[in-house]
């Protein structure tokens, strides 16, 4: 983008609306400087962030004749809701930086400290910057931050007044001491700045979505309804010329689905027994009507949305295929936006189920790629 392109006339009521539906808006214009991974990041960091928080990325640059406070001037009148708000917007050629502006929210300056963090890691990556400068300021640790990322603008030696001098407040000696426990500890930091993202520890709120409670809850369903399903096998009356394959089918899935969670109780396999437990109820159905019956794929991000309505183009390590999705996702797809991906806990860290390992699950999207999942539960060791 350039001074000379054409202007940027933004809709407030607009962006307004788009930010009151997810808190994240990103304008056409500069949708490409943003993958659909840092998307979703920026929106899960957005969700249940307290104080509120507001991301916009727009094609605003120093040649608009609007700059990025007034902005959010005018999307706050419509928007009538108070909270951070990130703006993402062009610095220079090849070059990005994120503002920020505050309503009615104390940030103790720390929304400023994240945007300067975020603009010296990632100066030319908007979707990066927008995402670390959110990432930083939800920690609740700007400030430090922003301290060991700019070391050179901290005070350091303080005069005492009596001709003495202090490091950091302490004596020498004591200060010696202090900062090699210091470099410690950065490095530390530093070290684990380095790990791979998809290894990044899980922050306090995705250990309260993504916890043993929801592995309880999930196992819970799958019991309730294989339980049902066993109840309805047993007190339905299969008549004379009924389908006998898909009546086989339905108990084939109501047994696989029981020993499953005999004998697990991962995440995975209690979602997998759920999924399980409803295509053999949907057999028993066809059964009862003497039809013969096909599975029907759940949705391949996350089986937990429900029966597939739809389809969408993803990139799988086999390359890009249509998957068979719900509308929900097909609609994030056609945003740009991930998709919201069923994760599943892995130790201290969360991760996409297709990359957690979990077979036979991983692999076939939970039956939505290979629909036969009794085949594919036989290979299983």
């Amino acid at each position: 983008m350039s001074g000379d392109e054409v202007t940027y006339e933004p809709d407030p009521a607009a962006i307004a609306a788009d930010l009151a539906d997810d808190g994240v808006h990103v304008d056409p214009a500069v949708a490409e400087w943003i993958t659909p991974e840092q998307l979703s990041a920026v929106t899960s960091l957005v969700d249940g962030a307290d104080p509120t928080v507001f991301v916009l990325a727009v094609p605003l640059n120093y040649d608009s004749d609007l700059s990025a406070n007034q902005l959010v001037t005018l999307v706050h009148r419509e928007l009538q809701r108070d909270g951070v708000y990130f703006v993402g917007r062009q610095s220079g050629a090849d070059r990005w930086q994120v503002d920020a502006t505050s309503y009615n929210t104390s940030t103790d300056n720390e929304d400023a400290l994240a945007t300067y963090v975020a603009r010296d890691r990632f100066p030319s990556d908007l979707g990066e910057q927008l995402r670390e400068t959110v990432d930083v300021f939800t920690s609740g640790e700007a400030r430090t931050e922003y301290e060991e990322q700019f070391p050179e603008r901290q005070e350091t030696v303080t005069s005492t007044g009596d001709g003495s001098s202090q490091v950091l407040g302490m004596d020498p000696p004591v200060a010696i001491g202090v900062g090699v426990a210091l470099a410690v500890v950065v490095a530390v930091v530093v070290l684990r700045r380095r790990r791979p993202r998809g290894e990044v520890v899980l922050k306090r709120r995705a250990l309260q979505r993504i916890s043993s409670a929801q592995t309880r809850e999930w196992r819970r369903r799958a019991e309730t309804e294989t339980a049902a399903l066993g109840e309805r096998i047993r007190e339905l009356e299969i008549e004379h010329g009924d389908d006998g394959a898909t009546w086989a089918a339905a108990l084939d899935h109501y047994q696989a689905a029981t020993a499953i969670l005999d004998r697990s109780d991962d995440a995975a396999d209690a979602i997998g027994a759920l999924v399980l437990a409803r295509r053999g109820d949907d057999a028993l159905s066809h059964a009862a009507d003497g039809r013969s019956w096909t599975p029907t794929a759940a949705c391949f991000f996350n089986p937990l949305h429900g029966p597939a309505t739809t389809k969408a183009p993803w990139r799988t390590p086999a390359g890009t295929r249509d998957v068979p999705c719900c509308g929900a996702c097909r609609r994030d797809i056609g945003k740009r936006r991930e998709p919201e991906i069923l994760d599943l806990p892995t130790g201290d860290t969360v991760v996409h189920y297709m990359d957690a390992g979990v077979e036979p699950w991983a692999s076939t999207g939970f039956g939505a790629l290979a629909p036969d999942l009794l085949d594919r539960l036989g290979e299983r060791p």
